[in-house]
């Protein structure tokens, strides 16, 4: 319960006598507000080289006015030590930026600082990359003993969008395509930071935490949404602005009762959908909907928040038996349309370990979610306004049992075994068709690990799990899977790994619900298969030089019968069309080869290479004699190659220079839209202290 969020920096602050060297630390890369975090390590900086030679001069004062110790005592000294870094990134794009996906297209300078400290009882780190406005990483830390404990990470990411080609062949008659903004480029700039503080009162087991996270997207990303009438149905895209902001803050505190440890903390959470939350279009008379022709607003954003409280229990981690309780609830509000959420949950945990080579496990876990919705929704139009009537949302009721053993009756294997069941009850469904009352979900995992000799390990997995009920069409009834795992290290310079994934799913009695004539059908069946295949083979080719070479293979295979709506040519509705056994096929290769040498000790070079192949396909059948048209448009077949070189060469004064060189090229083999290359070229100037 006392545990960080975060991985702890310090975990490699080790210091040595005599000698004041500190373990290498990680690098990371730098943030947004960049500027900050990097003026933050210089403070920390100057602050840590300020204590070391406060602490120097005052070990040397004290040794002048006092007499010397019969034996010299061994001195420690605290340095820091990292490196910062100053470079230029050039950036080159041709067509699209499919290969550019999370690449911030426009050149920029690029630098960062990494620090790390422990002048004990202090500890600072900073790790920190800036590599354009939207793309960096920062991560900063302070504590002070095990009393104050300070941590901020900061991350930003450009994601590049693709726009969708509205102008398909063969596009079904009466349907009519419009993209209102054919030449926007769309993207999202994601920024994330989490804070941690934590305080501790000296001597005794009393903690109080603050955490907040901050969320932000802001960019254009591409609406599409359906307008007109079923006479002339126009499917439209157009370009939207958006700001999204989310804050989320908890606050709390743990401490130890006698053997019990109690933890108890608040959450509140709210999301800001920025200004561009409402669209607003046209849409002309519907007789069906009773709704009168006028500008309606459409694909709203909603604003949101949400409160907890949450309640823990941990009993003494001494001995073979532990339990742990939780108890909490969850509030959540949508205020646009004044929906509502209470969520009551529980957990129990026990283990027990009579024995070394034997431990049992329990668990429980209780959910009660109650959705309260308006009876009536309105709807506003310039002109108009609309009262529609709402169905009640679904309530449910989810308890999960789960008991699991651990056996280890010899030194190289291990036998692990669970079961798992999962009952859910749900409440106001009478509106909805397609749900039943209770879905039952069983679940048994057999998992043994063992090492035949010394150099290979291996672990094999089956789980099954079995739906009574389940509520869509893509759950199935059963699901087997099985993965086995292989690590062998033949001699001390080759290393082959292997893992193989085999899941194979069925379903039987689909649900299909026509809207006209209003009936649910039930029949059909969905059968699926995926393959999945990882292997990798390393080798030492010398001290100097290693190479990894590893392929990756992914295919899923679906089987499903389908429906499609019918009408009549009079204009009523009809029973569906139904295609059986339609096949769907996607499959993925991938090859890698890494290279990694050392021709000199001031000398590194690195080269990475990367193909990837991907194709997938769905095959209609033929309904009342034609076949559809959809083909045309689930057709995928494409390739990607990346390459990445970079060079380094250690300079006099512990200065060092480096090269990097990206290279992606994606080319979509079914349509040329989406073919593109970037070159990313990126020169840094290093110095270590």
């Amino acid at each position: 319960m006392h545990g960080l969020p975060f991985q702890d920096p310090w975990d490699g602050c080790a210091i040595n006598i005599r000698t004041g060297e500190v373990d290498p630390m990680r690098r990371g890369r730098a943030g947004k507000w960049f500027a900050k975090m990097y003026l933050l390590g210089a403070v920390l900086m100057a602050a840590v080289l300020t204590a070391g030679g406060e602490e120097t001069v005052f070990a040397q004062e004290a040794g002048e006015q006092a007499d010397p110790p019969a034996r010299e005592e061994e001195r420690v000294y605290y340095e820091a030590e990292g490196s910062y870094f100053l470079g230029y990134r050039f950036v080159s794009t041709e067509d699209s930026l499919k290969a550019a996906e999370y690449i911030d297209p426009h050149s920029s300078v690029t630098f960062g600082l990494d620090l790390l400290s422990c002048p004990l009882p202090y500890r600072y780190h900073v790790n920190s990359e800036y590599l354009s406005k939207h793309d960096f990483y920062a991560d900063a830390g302070f504590a002070y003993k095990d009393i104050v404990l300070f941590r901020d990470i900061l991350v930003g990411l450009h994601h590049n969008l693709d726009h969708f080609n509205f102008f398909f062949p063969d596009e079904p008659p009466g349907l009519i395509y419009d993209d209102r903004d054919p030449g926007d480029e769309y993207f999202l700039d994601y920024a994330s930071n989490q804070l941690l503080l934590r305080l501790k009162t000296p001597d005794f087991p009393f903690h109080t935490f603050f955490r907040h996270r901050y969320l932000e997207r802001d960019g254009r990303v591409e609406q599409r949404f359906l307008l007109g009438d079923f006479d002339r149905l126009i499917k439209t895209s157009a370009s939207r602005d958006i700001d999204w902001k989310s804050n989320a803050y908890k606050i709390g505190f743990n401490s130890h009762l006698g053997p019990v440890e109690v933890e108890y903390a608040h959450d509140q959470t709210r999301f800001d959908p920025g200004g561009n939350s409402i669209q607003y279009d046209f849409y002309p008379e519907s007789e069906l909907f009773s709704r009168p022709a006028d500008i309606y607003p459409h694909h709203v954003h909603p604003e949101t928040k949400s409160s907890a409280h949450t309640l823990k229990l941990h009993s003494s981690y001494t001995g073979g038996f532990v339990t742990s309780a939780t108890v909490g609830n969850l509030y959540q509000k949508n205020n646009f349309s004044q929906a509502e959420s209470t969520t009551w949950k529980g957990a129990l945990d026990v283990s027990w370990i009579p024995d070394p080579v034997m431990g049992l496990f329990f668990k429980y876990r209780h959910r009660n979610v109650d959705m309260d919705n308006r009876d009536m929704v309105v709807l506003s139009g310039l002109n108009n306004t609309l009262l529609y009537r709402v169905r009640d949302s679904i309530s449910y009721t989810k308890d999960v049992f789960s008991l699991s053993s651990r056996y280890r009756p010899v030194k190289n294997f291990s036998l692990l075994t669970s079961y798992q069941f999962s009952h859910l009850e749900r409440k106001d469904i009478d509106e909805w068709e397609v749900f039943e009352k209770r879905t039952n979900v069983h679940n048994i995992n057999v998992t043994a690990n063992g090492r035949p000799f010394d150099k290979l390990k291996l672990k094999a997995a089956y789980d099954f799990t079995y739906h009574n009920d389940p509520a869509y069409n893509t759950e199935p009834d059963n699901t087997n899977r099985l993965r086995l795992t292989a690590n062998y290290l033949p001699a001390a310079w080759v290393n082959l790994f292997l893992d193989y994934i085999l899941t194979v799913t069925e379903r039987d009695n689909l649900h299909y619900l026509n809207s006209e004539p209003f009936t649910l059908l039930e029949g059909g069946n969905r059968e699926g298969r995926r393959d999945q295949l990882l292997a990798s083979l390393s080798f030492m080719l010398s001290p100097k030089a290693t190479m990894t070479a590893s392929w990756s293979y992914n295919r899923w295979d679906v089987e499903q019968d389908l429906a499609y709506g019918k009408w009549t040519t009079d204009g009523f509705g009809d029973l569906p069309f139904f295609d059986f056994a339609v096949p769907y096929t996607d499959e993925s290769n991938s090859f890698s080869l890494s290279v990694h040498y050392m021709p000199r000790e001031d000398i590194t070079l690195t080269a990475d290479a990367t193909y990837t192949i991907a194709d997938g396909e769905y095959v209609s059948g033929d309904v009342l004699g034609s076949p559809l048209s959809f083909d045309v448009l689930s057709t995928l077949e494409a390739t990607e190659t990346i390459l990445s070189f970079g060079v380094a060469k250690k300079l006099p004064r512990d200065w060092e220079v480096g090269l990097k060189l990206y290279l992606d090229f994606y080319n979509d083999r079914n349509d040329d839209i989406l073919d593109g290359n970037v070159v990313v070229t990126t020169f840094n100037l290093k110095r270590n202290f």
